[in-house]
């Protein structure tokens, strides 16, 4: 039986592939080399997209992982979730969980719709518009408020203003390789994230201890205040610090591109049919809707879901590094080594997804795909954990937006992607056009 699987022998031209096309630069390999397959380095990476590798990987003992991206903690934090292993990770996963309970969250829709409306309410017939940069700027809005409870809009302003240069400093050279994070005297990229960071930190810090000031609140930064753990120990300010920070590495830049992907898909000339049927289901829900009705609509989860199908977020998020041995499809791989789902090849496997390069969401409707076929947000024991309040949050974005306004693409040309940080989002933000304003639905309740 072999070590590892056979794969590309080097890992520049992998790199440079995916810099070219982040979407679809895995399928090649896993038709030329098999699934699974595997990147050199140190360690090497082996991937898998087949239903079977995904479920052996998922739901293996979750203490045969560690996280392999331990580098990251420049950016995230020591504390961060992310990058925690063994007894700390279920600890801290543990007092996070209760803020993102489906009952919970859903306290945020009305906010949600609310910001949507106010991020867009100048929109006005002939006038351009970049969809992921209004998204953008919803969802950092939405966690401004529902997770840091900053909602007066001078300081929503200034800590948004940090948080988007603070993320606009990680090139993807500074997060590919960590050979060029030096401070070089003050001068460079990685020595202007390093400024940036320590004035988010500073706000950060003040935040936490106002909130423990404070007393109970909603938003989810005093939830985190007054967790507990089974020994009674609260989290440091620290831990909660870089939980903090990695809810906006992991939850506003992803939403915004999630949604600018699905207003791209939706405007394809060759997906009419899909909008259409979308806008048919909306305009059912009359003038007033309240939040959950519009995000009961089976057509919207459709159309979220495919487009998170279609357009992953990462070719292959979340490697871990095996501490023991594994046996993954015929393959007994060594403790050392790298795994990682291949999302960027279970979306695309014609097997489960019939015609997988085109846009439709019926899909989603004609059959219910399993949590080793339709991996959008991981799975296992390190599932993304805001998940529920991030499809919930591009439900409504989408609904809310698509009642208010028609849009047109302002280039029909295909958008193969670009790499965005760690994250696979539209080569120019999804131009468009605002063609009509949609006076039926001015003043939706939600």
């Amino acid at each position: 039986m072999s070590t590892l699987p056979p794969g590309p022998s080097s890992k520049l031209l992998s790199l440079i592939r995916y810099l070219r096309d982040p979407i679809g630069c895995m399928v090649p390999f896993a038709r030329r080399y098999g699934d699974p397959f595997s990147f050199p380095g140190k360690p090497p990476l082996v991937c898998t997209g087949d239903p079977a590798g995904i479920k052996a990987i998922y739901t293996a003992d979750p203490d045969t992982f560690a996280p392999l991206s331990a580098d990251l903690s420049v950016f995230l934090g020591q504390s961060s979730l992310l990058l925690q292993k063994g007894p700390e990770h279920r600890r801290l996963r543990r007092l996070m969980m209760p803020p993102f309970h489906g009952a919970r969250m859903r306290a945020y829709g009305e906010a949600m719709c609310r910001l949507a409306e106010q991020h867009t309410a100048d929109w006005r017939p002939g006038q351009p518009v970049t969809v992921y940069e209004v998204a953008q700027r919803i969802s950092l809005d939405v966690i401004l408020q529902a997770v840091f409870g900053v909602s007066e809009p001078g300081r929503m302003a200034e800590l948004a203003a940090l948080l988007l240069d603070l993320l606009d400093g990680i090139s993807p050279l500074i997060a590919l390789f960590p050979s060029l994070r030096r401070e070089l005297g003050g001068v460079g990229p990685f020595a202007a994230f390093l400024r940036r960071q320590r004035l988010v930190h500073d706000r950060l810090d003040a935040l936490i201890a106002a909130a423990r000031a404070a007393g109970p609140r909603e938003d989810i930064l005093s939830l985190l205040v007054e967790a507990r753990d089974e020994d009674g120990r609260p989290m440091s300010d620290e831990e909660i610090r870089d939980q903090l920070i990695l809810l906006v590495f992991a939850g506003h830049e992803t939403t915004a591109i999630s949604v600018a992907w699905a207003f791209y898909a939706l405007h394809r000339p060759e997906n009419a049919a899909a909008l259409e049927r979308l806008r048919a289901e909306l305009s059912v829900l009359g003038r007033d809707p309240e939040v959950e009705a519009l995000d009961r609509q089976p057509y919207l989860e459709a159309v979220c879901q495919e487009t998170l199908r279609r357009y992953p977020l990462a070719p292959a998020p979340g490697p871990r590094m095996l501490l023991r041995p594994l046996e993954l499809m015929g393959y007994a791989l060594p403790a050392g080594v790298g795994v990682s789902v291949a999302i960027g090849v279970a979306h695309f496997r014609e097997d489960v997804y019939p015609e997988p390069l085109r846009f439709h969401p019926e899909r989603f409707l004609e059959r219910k795909f399993t949590p080793f076929e339709f991996v959008p947000f991981g799975g296992g024991a390190r599932r993304c954990l805001g998940a529920t309040m991030a499809a919930y949050e591009m439900r409504l974005l989408l609904g809310t937006i698509l009642r208010r306004y028609r849009l047109r693409l302002a280039s029909l040309r295909p958008d193969p992607g670009k790499v965005r940080a760690a994250n696979a989002g539209p080569a120019h933000g999804v131009r468009m056009i605002v063609e009509e304003r949609l006076a039926a639905n001015r003043q939706p309740r939600c």
